[in-house]
């Protein structure tokens, strides 16, 4: 089984309410309270990984780019579903949203959390977002180019294995972001967590979101600084500062205008 972060027990839970609630309030504060459209991707469920382990659900069509999309959700799938099988008699959650549902991208988040023994339960977030044009997933250092972004090396890793992106422009963006958050007992706890030369090297998740209505940014911080790994989203204005693909701004605008995502509000009831 892969080595992951370990945490506090059902923290990926946690998180996983956290995300939907906070996106919920913060469409409600813009007045954006309109009626979910119907997706502009379809999807079929699959069979849950086990009883408390919800599998991806799959796209719906014929094209080759959403068999492309399928197989590397299948390989996905099988690489959970054999760390799941390693941790035998012990407890292991996962949880599936689907923050943009097209038009051009459709992204997934992973949330997991699981005990196999050992001092702490670990915890995962895994965020992974699809062209629909190319059936691949997408190449945020062409997406973004301003952002000078590299991706973690893939050798040695297994099929379905979610990578992080590092930047230094990333990181000097998004340090002051959390530095400005209006509670001051938080920033003063996780100050150090968001200094320069910490986040230089720090790896993050990033995902195409049209619940927020932007490219949300994730720190991928070690168990002890998860309390600080707050999402913040790069807006329309931040994404043309950074010379993005102006083709994925204009699909980010119309999602969130069509209410295409699925959050935990939409998905069921949680395991």
């Amino acid at each position: 089984m892969k080595a992951r972060t370990a945490c506090a027990p059902g923290l990926a839970a946690m998180i996983y309410l956290a995300l939907a609630a906070c996106g919920s309030a913060e469409s409600a504060r813009a007045g954006d309270a309109a009626p979910k459209v119907a997706d502009a991707v379809t999807f079929v469920a699959k069979p849950n990984l086990s009883p408390t382990a919800e599998a991806l659900p799959r796209l719906v069509g014929d094209a080759p780019q959403i068999a492309a999309i399928n197989a590397d959700l299948d390989e996905i799938d099988a690489l959970d579903a054999s760390n799941l099988a390693d941790c035998d008699g012990g407890e292991w959650n996962r949880w599936i949203l689907k923050p943009m549902t097209g038009p051009g991208y459709v992204t997934f988040r992973i949330a997991q959390d699981w005990y196999c023994g050992g001092p702490y339960p670990a915890t995962s977030q895994t965020a992974l977002t699809y062209d629909l044009a190319t059936g691949r997933r997408i190449d945020w250092a062409d997406a973004i180019p301003g952002l000078d972004l590299v991706s973690d090396s893939l050798e040695g890793l297994p099929d379905g294995y979610v990578v992080n992106v590092h930047s230094a422009t990333l990181a000097g963006w998004y340090g002051p972001k959390m530095l400005a958050d209006p509670d001051p007992e938080w920033v003063e706890q996780c100050a150090s967590a968001f200094e320069p030369g910490m986040l230089v090297d720090q790896g993050f998740r990033i995902w195409a979101d049209a619940e927020t209505g932007g490219v949300s940014v994730a720190p991928d911080f070690p168990r002890v600084s998860q309390a600080c790994a707050e999402t913040a989203t790069l807006t329309a204005a931040d994404l043309r500062g950074f010379n993005a693909d102006a083709k994925l701004i204009e699909a980010i605008d119309a999602a969130h205008a069509a209410h295409n995502w699925v959050g935990a509000e939409q998905a069921g009831p949680g395991l």
